[in-house]
């Protein structure tokens, strides 16, 4: 069942007040480096920058943060950071800091969009979903950025086959109109007496006939598009690699794709300054980019772009990192 309302942050607040009131538990546990919105509620859960918590201190409270997993800047010991974050929730956060019989859900992004297009472990998602299944924990999954078609599935979580009991959309929904949902089980969904939540421009047809005919091309095509284009743009993407060591990683699914910067590849120290000197020069080269994490080039084109595009966005890159480099 679904909930429609107007931007990706009301549809994480829906999310929230949903987990709360099905559950009856006070708590939430989400993860360092989210974005999820600046209203008082998923504003609590947004960690990617603190310019964005800066004097709105205090958010809703019961919210406790744990890192996210990232392979190629553990924080753990051992080769799985899958294993290692849920290990560190069930055996630290939950023996000695959180009980989790007062946890109402988990919020979690499949793939962290701000905190630097981080891919998950493949046994991340399938061990959260089984973690929050033994604690009778609801797992929330934010896919506003991750949604409709961007990773070359649906939904991101697909790509491990995990079905959240909740999950969030907006941005590429509307092409451009403001839309976001909730989507829930029935079972869940149904629980909500009336009154209990609401909206007064959810669902208005002309938005909704935007996300219909958004739809009807992601399905028909753009999904697959993007999986296929996202695969020949990662390929282009570890070309350059191969001769700049300042390029540390290029990671992403589909049309998701995130390229980090360092200073050297045996440190894998974050090149930030070098990472805003090619977005820099790269708007003055006619490429449009925008970082995320501390130094990661994200790049999420259209879902139709073709492979011709891709060539010219990677050879305007070359130029404009070739700049940067040069001071």
């Amino acid at each position: 069942m679904s909930f429609f309302c107007q931007s990706g942050t009301e549809a994480v607040e829906g999310a929230l007040k949903l987990a709360r009131y099905v559950t009856g538990r006070p708590r939430f546990i989400g993860f360092l480096g989210g974005f999820h919105g600046r209203t008082m509620g998923s504003l609590a859960f947004t960690s990617s920058k603190y310019t964005q918590q800066k004097g709105f201190f205090p958010t809703m409270p019961g919210v406790t943060l744990v890192p996210y997993p990232n392979p190629y800047r553990p924080l753990f010991k051992g080769d799985d950071q899958g294993h290692a974050v849920l290990d560190y929730i069930e055996h630290v956060l939950f023996a000695g800091a959180v009980p989790s019989s007062e946890v109402a859900a988990v919020l979690v992004e499949p793939i962290q969009g701000e905190g630097g297009y981080l891919v998950p472990p493949a046994s991340f998602l399938p061990g959260l979903r089984e973690l929050c299944d033994r604690h009778g924990i609801l797992l929330i999954a934010d896919e506003v950025q991750s949604g409709v078609g961007r990773t070359g599935r649906m939904f991101a979580c697909q790509h491990w086959d995990v079905a959240p009991d909740i999950l969030t959309l907006a941005k590429g929904l509307g092409s451009g109109l403001p839309i976001g949902v909730v989507l829930a089980k029935k079972s869940l969904m149904e629980r909500w007496t009336r009154g209990a939540h609401g909206n007064t421009f959810g669902g208005n047809p002309l938005c909704c006939a935007a996300a219909l005919a958004t739809l009807d091309l992601v399905e028909g095509g753009y999904t697959r598009n993007a999986a296929e284009v996202g695969r020949y743009f990662r390929r282009r993407l570890r070309e350059l690699q191969a001769r700049h060591s300042v390029i540390g990683e290029v990671r992403g699914k589909g049309l998701m794709i995130g390229m980090e910067l360092v200073t050297d590849a045996a440190s894998k120290a974050p090149a930030k300054e070098l990472c805003d000197r090619v977005v820099n020069r790269a708007f003055h080269n006619g490429l449009l980019l925008l970082s995320c994490g501390v130094s990661t080039l994200r790049f999420m084109p259209p879902l139709c772009v073709t492979a011709a595009e891709v060539d010219e966005a990677v050879a305007l890159l070359r130029i404009s990192l070739d700049q940067a480099l040069a001071g």
